[in-house]
């Protein structure tokens, strides 16, 4: 009888310690979609908790009150976006998902109220976030390239531009007008310097036809970034 009182007290202290560590926090939502009590919270695709309860506020807004479990509470972040999409795991329910589109970020204390939006800005945040990485990959990549032009012969370095022009022309339809700004006023001046040096030294040797490939495709850039 002793044994099974402690192993039901421990049994509720080990409970009691991974509610005191898992994290609670509110979001607002404008709209809640269906959600209901108890339906999931994920990260990304995975399950990491449960909303605990949702209230309707004076200001017009749901309130949408949502338990993180331990081992996944550091996982929420302030940067992070935050909406209600439908279960991946049944159809039939909402669940509210998280996820992280920029780099660090401080994570949520205890009782945090964040905003949530909803999908299709999610979606929207999502596709300008990838797009403003890739130029800056992008970017960094030909800041390094330029850097080893010099020690490349000049075959070597046409093709380096050419593969550089080539990324370009598959992401600059889905760039905003303010990327599109930065290839032209920073990006492309660059590579249209090496491309005249070159040319000025491929003259010599009658050799200018090899950039007539990376000369077109930084016209189609040209064209496209107008478009």
């Amino acid at each position: 009888m002793l044994r099974k009182i402690c192993m039901l007290v421990l049994a509720a202290l080990v409970i009691t310690g991974m509610k005191a560590h898992s994290l609670e926090v509110a979001i607002q939502f404008e709209e809640i979609e269906g959600l209901r009590k108890n339906d999931a919270v994920y990260f990304d695709t995975t399950r990491v908790g449960a909303v605990k309860n949702i209230e309707y506020t004076d200001a017009g807004e749901f309130l949408v009150y949502v338990v993180v479990e331990n081992q996944y509470a550091t996982l929420p972040k302030y940067s992070s976006t935050y909406f209600i999409d439908t279960d991946p795991d049944n159809y039939r329910r909402k669940a509210i998902r998280f996820m992280q589109l920029r780099s660090n970020g401080q994570a949520l204390k205890q009782n945090a109220v964040i905003n949530g939006q909803s999908k299709y800005a999610a979606i929207y945040d999502q596709i300008t976030q990838k797009f403003r990485k890739n130029l800056q990959v992008m970017e960094s990549e030909i800041t390094e390239l330029f850097r080893d032009l010099q020690s490349l012969s000049d075959d070597e370095q046409i093709k380096q531009l050419e593969n550089q022009l080539e990324k370009i022309l598959a992401e600059i339809e889905n760039l905003s007008s303010q990327m599109k700004k930065k290839l032209e006023t920073e990006i492309l001046p660059r590579i249209k310097q090496q491309l005249e040096e070159l040319e000025s030294r491929l003259e010599k040797n009658e050799r200018e036809e090899k950039l007539n490939d990376a000369e077109e495709k930084y016209d189609q850039v040209s064209e496209k970034i107008y478009i």
